[in-house]
């Protein structure tokens, strides 16, 4: 079986050698500035994409597929116009660490058949794959690069954006499970809803939920009479935020739940509001969220200019292609 390494580098060349190319006198995908992006490279990184996208690495089909094309190339396209930027601006490889690299993926590689082979073409290529990463980590954080915040920027941002700041509405809640494996016939999970109906009749009679809970319950929280504590009310199982939604502080849900691990009787302790924070508590947390998508718009802005200012031909029709 070969490497992951070695399906990663050769596995775009494979397609790229198999795909018909319509711009086949330039091989090119793009011309960006009259530098032409070939083929092969974009189908390495959109295979690289689709590894990290997809499950299994198995990009989606039809329009969906055409769409995640269109993506990857304008990404390969932001990425080269970064590199081209990073460059008119004087930056330099890191060389040193690139050649590190390059010793060490030979040291581990070497031995490989195709290695072997192709080992020169190979090494060339990912010098240029990381001369070009190299420059990146150079330009991208000074690309999003923006101002310290003013302190009225900051409380604008809050006021704007309220929700991100907003506790939202916790529950206390109290369980007693009644445990039923998944895989029981039907008799098996009624005989769990009459036994909890029997408990909750108790309950009823005047057992408390908590005595009830330790007695009865197969969840962890049983010695703690069922006490789940306080949990926002989003992070609950659905069936048991459903039960407790209409309920009282104090209310026990007239009908057991069914859930996964078996049948639940559910009361409600407490229930608290939703509830904004003030801004003096939050001026930190809302510098910071103020700054990031500051950088965001910064980062995008110039992205946009970037592209503007530059001559780009694009094989689109390629893009809606697939190798057979």
């Amino acid at each position: 079986m070969r490497s992951h390494f070695l399906l990663a580098v050769f596995g775009g060349l494979v397609i790229a050698m198999i795909t018909p190319m319509s711009i086949a006198a330039e091989g090119a995908l793009a011309v960006i500035d009259g530098n032409p992006v070939s083929y092969a490279e974009y189908e390495q990184f959109a295979y690289a994409e689709a590894r990290q996208t997809f499950y299994h690495g198995a990009p989606p089909e039809g329009e969906a597929f055409i769409e995640f094309r269109r993506k990857a190339a304008d990404k390969l396209i932001d990425r080269k116009l970064k590199v081209a930027e990073a460059r008119r601006r004087g930056m330099q490889p890191d060389n040193e660490q690139i050649d590190a690299q390059l010793a060490s993926y030979e040291a581990q590689y070497g031995h490989e058949e195709r290695w072997q082979r192709e080992g020169d073409a190979m090494l060339a290529r990912l010098r240029g794959h990381f001369e070009e990463e190299s420059l990146l980590r150079q330009i991208e954080p000074i690309l999003r690069e923006v101002p310290v915040a003013a302190e009225g920027d900051v409380e604008t941002y809050y006021h704007e954006n309220i929700d991100k700041f907003t506790e939202p509405e916790k529950v206390r809640v109290a369980v007693i499970l009644l445990s039923v494996p998944p895989s029981s016939d039907e008799s098996e999970w009624d005989a769990a809803r009459d036994e909890a109906a029997a408990i909750a009749e108790s309950i009823r009679g005047g057992q408390s939920f908590a005595e009830a809970a330790r007695e009865h319950s197969a969840d962890p929280t049983a010695a703690n009479g069922g006490d789940m504590g306080f949990m926002h009310a989003g992070s609950l199982n659905y069936a048991v935020q459903d039960a407790v939604s209409d309920l009282e502080p104090g209310d026990m849900a007239d009908q057991p739940v069914t859930v996964l691990e078996g049948v639940v009787l559910v009361k409600l302790e407490e229930r608290k509001a939703a509830a904004i924070r003030v801004f003096d508590d939050v001026r930190e947390r809302a510098r910071g969220l103020w700054e990031r998508d500051a950088s965001d718009r910064a980062f995008a802005a110039t992205l946009a200019r970037l592209r503007s200012e530059s001559d780009i031909q694009m094989d689109e029709e390629y893009l809606r292609t697939w190798p057979k």
